[in-house]
């Protein structure tokens, strides 16, 4: 997750999660968990989210990403490298 600068004294946090045994309906429950949390806790922060899963297809990661209450301000997008 990364905290998006909207002024001085702003700080860029990255954390990994990583499992090889989540399911797609876990991973979407994972998400939506931090997602209520951030809600809950730092309603003045934008935070956004970034989700790499390589058995995924593109539509099935911006499905879960889609899904999630109450959408992110941005997304979801689709990055190729």
């Amino acid at each position: 997750m990364k905290r998006h600068p909207e002024g001085t004294g702003t700080k860029e946090v990255k954390l990994s999660l990583e499992s090889q045994q989540l399911t797609k309906e876990e991973l979407r429950l994972l998400i939506q968990a931090i997602r209520d949390c951030e809600q809950k806790v730092f309603r003045d922060k934008e935070i956004s989210i970034w989700i790499e899963v390589p058995e995924l297809s593109t539509q099935e990661c911006e499905q879960i990403l889609a899904s999630i209450e109450p959408p992110y301000k941005y997304g979801p997008f689709h990055v190729t490298s």
